[in-house]
């Protein structure tokens, strides 16, 4: 069963799409939580897993062997939505996995992927003294190889948005999922450095005019409150049209 809070943030990013007649692709469905989430929305839902998905009941199609490292094994644009769980941080070849996403998915389709935020505050402050981020707080256990262990690729929201933007995809919102103490009480302390840092980082260097609009519209992301405070990030966005202007 996947984190409540999590779970919720998910829900409620699928909610304006819910149609009878769209087609959502949940990848790693794990114990098939999120799958269920989306077939009682009403989607016409396909649960996807690397070995079988559970049975889920008749409405819900599954699909097993489903290896995200790899090429998705659906036709260009044969479905409304994909849902990415909690599992991007697991694939090695997560640029690839972002460009399998915008090709099974039709143009105004949406994705929903959520992922441990690792730019939350504490998160941050963790990283200064420790050098583990939100997700991978102390090495990992080196009987486990890279391909089975738990959160060794965490994905930096900036990354995950680089990828998006040039998948052609629009994000459209974050949501924020739990929110621990200790987040809400850095984040009085360390806003304004953060706000002053970022500004002569991000903004002030960039002389390109396009870039500076595009660095203006991340920093704005990066301080956004579900990045400040959200132990986990749900991301979603959408496939832009080929007249769409570029953002």
């Amino acid at each position: 069963m996947p984190n409540p809070y999590i779970l919720r943030a998910v829900s409620e990013a699928w909610t304006k799409e819910s149609s009878a007649n769209k087609r959502v692709l949940d990848l790693s469905c794990g114990g098939g939580a999120t799958a269920q989430m989306l077939n009682d929305r009403g989607f016409r839902t396909v649960a996807t897993e690397y070995h079988c998905p559970p049975f889920l009941g008749d409405s819900i199609q599954r699909v097993g062997g489903v290896n995200l490292n790899e090429s998705l094994p659906f036709k260009d644009e044969c479905a409304d939505g994909v849902n990415l769980v909690e599992a991007i941080e697991h694939v090695e070849h997560q640029a690839q996995l972002i460009r399998e996403m915008a090709r099974v998915v039709k143009t105004n389709g949406m994705i929903v992927i959520s992922t441990p935020n690792v730019l939350n505050v504490f998160s941050r402050l963790r990283f200064l003294f420790t050098g583990f981020l939100r997700g991978r707080v102390r090495p990992l256990h080196y009987s486990f190889t890279p391909a089975m262990a738990h959160n060794i690729y965490l994905i930096h929201f900036y990354e995950l948005y680089y990828l998006l933007f040039h998948a052609g995809f629009e994000l459209e919102e974050l949501r924020k999922t739990q929110v621990k103490f200790a987040s809400r009480f850095f984040v009085p302390f360390v806003y304004p450095m953060m706000w002053i840092c970022s500004l002569f980082a991000v903004i002030q260097p960039e002389k390109d005019p396009i870039q500076r609009k595009i660095n203006w519209r991340i920093l704005g992301y990066l301080l956004h409150p579900a990045l400040l405070l959200s132990d986990n990030i749900v991301v979603k966005a959408r496939k832009k049209g080929p007249s769409k202007e570029t953002r």
